[in-house]
């Protein structure tokens, strides 16, 4: 995820609008900025279910040992439930026939949502120490009637390291990580793959800027294919669907 723009940096761009670009236009610019969207400070999900997801947290505050891991690791925010939802409901699949696995889940929002649907298992993998507690409590939290799967296990271990089941798998990223260690997860997920052939799908959610490092990574493994690259308006939530399994051409 980019980084957020203090409140510091938000009022000189708004001054640096109206100044260089008028007071209509300024004004419009000020618009956005104060009906943007914030997933840092949506606390809907929380509040409705007593969970703790909201937030952000920088890599340096994640409590990760490995220096290496640390420089690799991604600022954590939790992406929309709705946002989660859309996936799981695009992605193409029968819940049933897989087991769903989040790299870098965090706090587990998604998880959460994922215990909504009938996969198999549930597991979240996170190498910050904090981040794995607070989804272990909330999995324990979240209790509302429409939850499929009752067990969620988390995992506290670098994603490079992760075993995977051997059912199908339905893997999913939310730009957890910088492409180095994008390229050892894939690497370690297609040897779970050489071992075990089986349907792959891997959702990664992630922003426009990070589209062509991201792709670049996954163009080295011809193993998973594109199957769909969904844009949102702000580019702030886009979606890179890959596959061992392509669908046919008219439900792409």
């Amino acid at each position: 995820m980019s980084e957020i723009p203090s409140f510091g940096d938000k009022l000189r761009r708004i001054r640096y609008s109206i100044s260089s670009t008028g007071l209509r236009r300024g004004l419009a610019d000020v618009g956005t900025i104060l009906f943007a969207y914030s997933p840092e400070a949506d606390k809907s999900f929380d509040k409705r279910f007593g969970t703790d997801t909201a937030g952000s947290v920088r890599p340096g505050d994640l409590g990760i040992a490995d220096p290496d891991a640390r420089q690799n690791a991604v600022l954590y925010l939790p992406s929309p439930a709705r946002v989660t939802r859309w996936m799981l409901d695009h992605i193409g699949i029968d819940h049933r026939d897989f087991s769903f696995i989040d790299l870098g889940c965090g706090k587990g929002r998604v998880l959460l949502v994922a215990s909504q649907y009938p996969f198999q298992q549930i597991i979240g993998v996170e190498i910050s120490p904090e981040l794995a507690e607070i989804a272990r409590i909330n999995a324990q939290r979240y209790q509302p009637n429409s939850r499929r799967v009752a067990a969620i296990e988390v995992r506290n271990i670098d994603a490079t390291t992760a075993d995977y089941p051997d059912s199908n798998l339905l893997v999913h990223l939310y730009h957890p990580f910088q492409t180095p260690f994008t390229e050892l997860v894939l690497s370690r997920l297609e040897a779970a793959y050489e071992a075990r052939p089986r349907r792959i799908d891997v959702a990664y959610l992630l922003y426009s800027s990070a589209t062509t490092p991201v792709k670049d990574v996954f163009s080295r493994f011809g193993w998973l294919r594109e199957v769909r690259h969904e844009q949102s308006v702000l580019g702030q939530y886009d979606w890179l669907f890959y596959s061992t399994h392509l669908p046919p051409t008219g439900d792409r």
